[in-house]
């Protein structure tokens, strides 16, 4: 038997808790027909129902929604996150060549491979949001949400979209201020502005943690001295760097950013040549047990800082490292900085030995040999001993990553000093042949067989140094406990960086620089099809290259080959004479204005002005003496014991041309500021009659042209007029003529750019035997484009013929679900034209979206092989835009639009 009593007054309170949201005459029918052994567990489940609500602040609806919005939303997306993070910085390889990141962020490539599980995190967090925010009376009762919200903004700044992580680090330290997260999140403002190049916002963010009057136990003080130290790397305040580092690394929570950053302050006190203290801070690295890679780096920063006193431990110390295996890897490194210690101590024969060493051992670091061939470069340039500097520019820019801030420099100084190094060999060719030239027969003969038998050792020679390399290599054994690669994948072989390293140097050995590249073994790939892929092995087994070595081999063996040139006859005589004459006078230019090497200048023309009484650039020689002199005179306090000055050779020019323009320049010097005027009109003409030549005006070209040649013997562009005429040759299928015409360029304008340019022309002329194609004409839109901000579409053009729309438009549909699942996308395509079709993805809100998937959509992913490898046109086109294109069909036009316009920024 029940209790009436206590039944009826479980009835009323059940009344009572549901009357505020059923209705009356609902309850009481429903209360008095249900059995009260019925009626308990349906109030259980009742009130469990209505704490669902966001909107009632109850202790159920509290417990309900912090405890699913941390179980359910934010703990998975935060350790799907911290994955994401560790895979971020686990493949991260830093470059010691520069000073390290303080955090590692990760490549835009690397945010694109991440974006589909950052994607998650951020789904998770906005249903977290969404179903357990819990905003009654302003203010937020779910404990959870700043936590929730700070993750996806974590995940908005990983994925690359700083300015959404923006937006959600500022709502987290706005919103919650009483929340945990509201100084972690000005931190990651700041670091984020920082990002962004905003470093007043940063700054600002950071001054507000600093404001604080009382900062929680449990605050990072070590990641907020660090983020103010990348701030002030990022200002260029190296000091101000310094001093917050060294405040951050004793307040590090973790020994791997206490590691890194302590490795970085070294690097910084090197900046500043604060060298006994890098050396110091180095060695405290060392003892902190860092991976393999960053110890090692310490112990050699510690020689590289090194620049007063005794060298004696540190060299002890890089013996010490060459006789363990693990680091056979890094001997380069070592033999570069045993080097390095070298050159400070003035030993530069010893310094050039090690670098030589550090060369010939290289084995998987690319870095370190372009560092040791281009300080072999700077040693050999700095010393003028221009041929051995320029084999070394030209090795090290075939190595040289193209973010290099020297690429430029080393790729200037590889093609002037090949342009000196190939001036002198003519001079010294000459040479040779005309001492030949005056031996009897029998000292000639004996001569030629001294210089086979020399050639002979020399090719023995190298032989068995490259014998001796290969068998060093194929001897050195495999490092020993050596930590594996970060990654993962360096354990199977073909994953292995340092079994691909020494690949490539065997490969480099073997065949030298090679294009990858079809057909790479061949020298010729205008071959029969026949033979494609095919090995090009002989029927004796040899290749074509091992024919060609071996025919090179016996005409430097045979006799005839060194007679052949030597002048015989006054004509002959001349005719070198004329080249020497040339090539004194080129090396003396390029000395003069390209290398700034004055007295290399001076030694050239005053070779050519006593060698040759009159030769073709006589007059041109003592000109360049006079300006030399002159400079010399009016920058510096030049005095000369011989009394050689601007005036010895300006009453030469006077005597012997006084009616030619070297004499008119004597006479007045000022002149040359009237010729700089002259040239600037000179060059807007030529202009004028260049954009005749690209409208195809080739008549026209070629008679302005001709006129200024005829009329104008001393234009300052006589040299392009004379190339321009040419090509307007060319452009009229005049082949006799415009092979001529490039005769004639390379004729009066020897050494010039147009002469350069004129020989490739003729070459390719020769193999082709075809005249060269017009320039082609940039075509302008034919559609009257705008840029827009508002809706935009995401356009493929893609060919009927070869192609399956289905499954392109497949392709893209898995891609958009990968990569971009919380935004609907329609695929829909229609035809523009008999030949194309038009893919189309909408709806995008504005410009930045249909930029941000672009740049997405055309990386190269892995899912859209087969659609954005196929060069279909690709790009974000404006309502108003599209019915431009399709009225107009005008592809190549908006391509251009859309290059310039949305793509043109970044």
């Amino acid at each position: 038997m029940y209790n009436f009593q206590s039944t009826r007054s479980f009835r009323s309170g059940c009344l009572e808790y549901l009357r505020p949201f059923v209705p009356m005459h609902v309850i009481l029918p429903l209360l008095q027909r249900i059995p009260y052994r019925t009626l308990a567990p349906i109030m259980l489940v009742a009130t469990l129902l209505l704490g669902c609500s966001q909107n009632k602040d109850g202790v159920i609806n509290r417990a309900f929604h912090r405890l699913t919005a941390r179980d359910n939303g934010w703990f998975n997306a935060n350790e799907k996150l911290k994955e994401v993070v560790v895979g971020i910085e686990t493949a991260h390889v830093d470059n010691y060549d520069e000073v390290l990141p303080l955090f590692i962020y990760g490549t835009p490539d690397q945010a694109k491979s991440a974006t589909p599980e950052l994607e998650k995190c951020i789904d998770k967090c906005s249903l977290v949001i969404e179903r357990h925010s819990m905003n009654i009376g302003g203010k937020e009762r779910n404990k959870w949400m700043d936590d929730t919200w700070f993750v996806l903004a974590k995940s908005q700044f990983y994925k690359g979209n700083y300015y959404e992580a923006e937006r959600g680090f500022t709502y987290v330290s706005r919103r919650f201020k009483d929340g945990n997260r509201k100084l972690e999140s000005l931190v990651w403002l700041a670091r984020t502005a920082i990002q962004l190049e905003q470093y007043g916002k940063a700054q600002s963010a950071l001054d507000q943690i600093n404001d604080e009057k009382k900062l929680p136990k449990k605050f990072d003080h070590g990641e907020l001295g660090a983020v103010q130290a990348e701030l002030a790397l990022k200002r260029g305040k190296v000091d101000d760097a310094i001093v917050h580092l060294e405040a951050a690394i004793p307040k590090a929570n973790k020994k791997k950013e206490r590691v890194r950053w302590s490795f970085i302050l070294g690097q910084l006190y090197q900046v500043k040549s604060l060298d006994e203290k890098a050396i110091a801070q180095f060695a405290k690295v060392v003892k902190m047990n860092p991976p393999y890679e960053m110890a090692f780096q310490a112990e050699i920063f510690q020689v590289l800082a090194f620049n007063r006193g005794d060298s004696k431990s540190l060299r002890k110390k890089l013996k010490r490292m060459l006789r363990d295996n693990k680091n056979i890897d890094h001997f380069d490194m070592l033999h570069y900085a045993v080097a390095d210690l070298d050159m400070k101590e003035r030993k530069q024969p010893e310094a050039i030995e090690q670098l030589e060493m550090s060369a010939r051992v290289s084995t998987t670091d690319q870095k370190q040999k372009t560092k040791t061939f281009l300080k072999l470069a700077d040693i050999y340039f700095d010393d003028r001993e221009y041929k051995s500097a320029q084999q070394y520019y030209d090795s090290t820019q075939t190595l040289m990553a193209e973010t290099h801030p020297r690429l430029e420099e080393v790729k200037t100084r590889a093609r002037v000093l090949g342009e000196l190094v190939e001036q002198l060999a003519i001079i010294q060719l000459e040479d040779s042949l005309q001492e030949l030239g005056k031996l009897d027969e029998k000292d000639l003969e004996k001569k030629i067989r001294g210089m086979i038998r020399d050639r002979e050792q020399e090719e023995a020679e190298k032989e068995l140094a490259e014998e001796e390399a290969r068998a060093r290599l194929d001897a050195a054994p495999p490092p020993a406990n050596k930590p594996p690669t970060a990654g993962g994948r360096g354990t199977w072989y073909f994953y292995d960086p340092q079994q691909i390293a020494r690949g490539q140097t065997d490969f480099s050995k073997k065949w030298g620089p090679r294009k990858l590249e079809d057909d790479w073994r061949r020298k010729d790939k205008g071959g029969s099809a026949l033979f494609e892929g095919e090995e090009e092995d002989l029927a004796d087994g040899t290749t074509e290259e091992d024919n060609e070595k071996e025919k090179a081999e016996s005409e430097w063996k045979d006799p005839a080959f060194y007679t052949k040139d030597i002048p015989v006859d006054d004509v002959a005589l001349e005719a070198s004479n004329s080249r020497i004459c040339g090539a004194l006078y080129t090396s003396g230019m390029i000395y003069k204005e390209q290398l700034k090497d004055a007295d290399n200048a001076i030694e050239s023309f005053e070779v050519l002005n006593g060698r040759f009484e009159e030769c073709r650039y006589t007059p041109e020689s003592f000109y360049q003496l006079y300006r030399i002199y002159l400079e010399k005179e009016e920058t510096t306090n030049y005095f000369s014991p011989d009394g050689t000055s601007s005036k010895t050779y300006a009453d030469i020019i006077l005597e012997r041309w006084p009616d030619s323009e070297f004499a008119r320049l004597v006479r007045d010097p000022n002149i040359l500021q009237a010729d700089e005027a002259r040239k600037a009109e000179e060059e807007l003409a030529y202009k004028e009659v260049y954009d005749r030549y690209r409208q195809y005006m080739y008549g026209s070209v070629i008679t302005s042209c001709g006129n200024v040649i005829e009329n104008e013997p001393r234009n300052h562009f006589l040299a392009k007029y004379h190339m321009l005429r040419a090509m307007a040759i060319g452009g009229m299928r005049d082949v006799s003529g415009y092979r001529n015409a490039l005769t004639e360029v390379r004729t009066k304008f020897p050494g010039t750019d147009e002469d350069r340019a004129a020989g490739d022309l003729l070459a390719a002329l020769e193999g082709s035997h075809k005249a060269p194609p017009p320039p082609i004409k940039a075509e302008g839109t034919k559609g009257e484009y705008k840029t827009a901000s508002g809706p935009h579409y995401y356009v493929l053009i893609v060919p009927n013929e070869g192609n399956d729309i289905n499954l392109i438009k497949a392709a893209i549909s898995n891609f958009n679900s990968a990569f971009f699942p919380g935004t609907p996308l329609e695929i829909t395509s229609s035809f523009l034209d008999p030949q194309r079709q038009v893919v189309m993805l909408s709806p995008f809100e504005s410009k930045a979206k249909v930029v941000e998937y672009h740049a997405l959509f055309a990386s190269g992913n892995e899912m859209l092989v087969g659609v954005n490898d196929q060069e279909f046109p690709e790009f974000g086109i404006g309502t108003d835009n599209y019915a431009q294109l399709y009225k107009t069909k005008d592809v190549e036009g908006y391509v251009t639009f859309f290059t310039e316009n949305y793509l043109g920024p970044q």
